[in-house]
């Protein structure tokens, strides 16, 4: 039998769905270049969102309502703690930030992705959207930095210790 995750383990599996759900929440994230594939794009970002709520919430799942009001109520003051300055930076920088800190997760095995998943649905569909800005040269050490830094702050909240 699987010990029972604690407050913070439950925390740290939801944030990696729950902060790329915030940003893929935000107007004109995933805007296609061939003005043909809007509706395709727009079905695309809303399976994706289905997928990361739903990972967001799957932590939670066995608690009673009040409990998981409490931890879900954290989960959102830790998302606005590592959002204050999303604003200003491009959406792409921000979304291959957040695949890189989720791929460093998992190639730490800090979270493992179940086939089939929630979450493993929506990182497939991610590295599809993401593969532009991917593929684009010297993004990558930029936003690897980022993805650290976000890392380093969310320890600093006591996270991912």
């Amino acid at each position: 039998m699987m010990p029972t995750p604690t407050d913070r383990q439950r925390i740290e599996l939801a944030i990696p769905a729950y902060l790329l759900y915030a940003l893929t929440g935000a107007p004109n994230v995933f805007v296609p270049a061939d003005p043909d594939l809007v509706a395709r794009a727009e079905a695309d970002v809303a399976d994706l969102r289905g997928n990361l709520m739903a990972a967001c919430l799957e932590p939670f799942a066995d608690l009673t309502p009040a409990k998981r009001q409490a931890l879900i109520r954290r989960l959102e003051r830790v998302k606005c703690q590592m959002t204050t300055d999303w604003d200003e930076r491009p959406a792409l920088s921000l979304m291959l930030m957040l695949w890189f800190f989720l791929k460093d997760l998992i190639d730490r095995e800090v979270l493992f992705l179940w086939e089939g998943s929630a979450m493993d649905r929506a990182t497939q569909k991610l590295l599809l959207m993401c593969e532009y800005g991917l593929a684009k040269q010297g993004y990558d050490v930029a936003v690897q930095e980022q993805a650290r830094a976000l890392l380093s702050r969310l320890q600093a909240v006591g996270l991912y210790r």
